[in-house]
């Protein structure tokens, strides 16, 4: 094998790496605007979510200072 050939395979790989990391981007991208998507949602929820749980809290029980009870 002349340096030609090594020249050649080389780029040949690098050709195919890229037109694979092409042929899969449009799914890296949707996968990443779905994973932007639903933290927008979580924070979108998150006021809602934390007015229930007070709401749904009983009224004799007093909650722990260290905020625990956002987790439950």
């Amino acid at each position: 094998m002349d340096a030609e050939s090594v020249f050649a395979l080389i780029s040949g790989y690098v050709a195919t790496a890229v037109g694979v990391f092409l042929l899969y981007s449009p799914v890296l991208v949707l996968f990443v605007v779905l994973l932007l998507a639903a933290g927008v949602l979580q924070l979108v929820a998150l006021p809602f979510i934390m007015t229930i749980r007070r709401l749904r809290r009983k009224k004799g029980t007093d909650s722990p200072p260290d905020g625990t009870w956002f987790f439950r």
